[in-house]
């Protein structure tokens, strides 16, 4: 279903590009996805990863880094197991206090930490779209960073999670809302924020109107254009036995 979001393109994309000294140029860009659920972000996130490899003149490969995803970066730099602790879920801070006394995991305020580094690093690599986790906040000051937040009626997005994980509406109606506290509660939490705000996107779509694959292409072209990324290649003129570049 969301065929470009996988562990193989994180791994590749960490082997590509983590590790590198120094810095080579400016950022590439990046996008942000924050969602209310059911309106399609890891969708979109996909189709939109394929699009801007295919429409770019340089076809380069942009990764999606979800929850799952950004935990494993977390993991391959030493913070293992984390995964169970990373949800975009409201933790009484008695209860999460306790659970570090006793050692069973870091402090969620800890996780936030890493998380946001985590993903500012991503950012400032760029060639990735960041889904949740108040991305767009994080990376609210970098200029090569596109933030978007995908919306959707409460009965579609409902549907939407019916269809996806075979619940009876009652069922679908309490994930939804679940999901959506969570998500609401975490961006205040952190960043004392209000993660509805459309001030805090340069966009923001209705995917009840709006196709996943329309999303997709609406985000990618304005993307494309404001970074130039369809200008023609550079090109090269052969001087004897080295090529020259203009």
């Amino acid at each position: 279903m969301w065929e470009n979001i996988t562990a193989d393109r994180c791994e590749k994309y960490i082997e590509r590009y983590f590790g590198k000294k120094g810095k080579t140029g400016e950022p590439k860009p990046a996008i942000t996805i924050s969602r209310a659920e059911g309106a399609g972000g890891l969708t979109v996130s996909s189709e939109l990863s394929r699009y801007l490899q295919e429409k770019t003149t340089a076809h380069e490969e942009w990764t999606v880094f979800d929850q799952m995803l950004v935990t494993k970066v977390l993991e391959v730099f030493g913070l293992k197991g984390v995964g169970q602790f990373m949800k975009e879920e409201h933790k009484g801070t008695v209860t999460d206090a306790f659970e570090e006394f006793i050692g069973l995991h870091p402090s969620t305020w800890s996780l936030v930490e890493r998380t946001n580094a985590t993903i500012l690093r991503l950012a400032q690599i760029g060639n990735c779209i960041l889904v949740g986790r108040g991305g767009n906040l994080v990376t609210k000051d970098m200029p090569n960073v596109f933030h978007v937040r995908l919306v959707g009626s409460f009965e579609k997005r409902v549907e939407q999670a019916m269809k996806a994980f075979n619940y009876d509406q009652k069922t679908a109606a309490k994930y939804v809302q679940k999901k959506d506290h969570g998500r609401k509660r975490y961006v205040k939490d952190n960043f004392d924020a209000d993660i509805e705000d459309p001030l805090l996107y340069h966009i923001v779509i209705n995917t009840d109107l709006v196709t996943y694959e329309e999303a997709a292409r609406i985000i990618g072209s304005e993307v494309i254009f404001r970074h130039n990324l369809d200008a023609p290649a550079k090109p090269e003129i052969m001087t004897g036995h080295r090529a020259a570049v203009f």
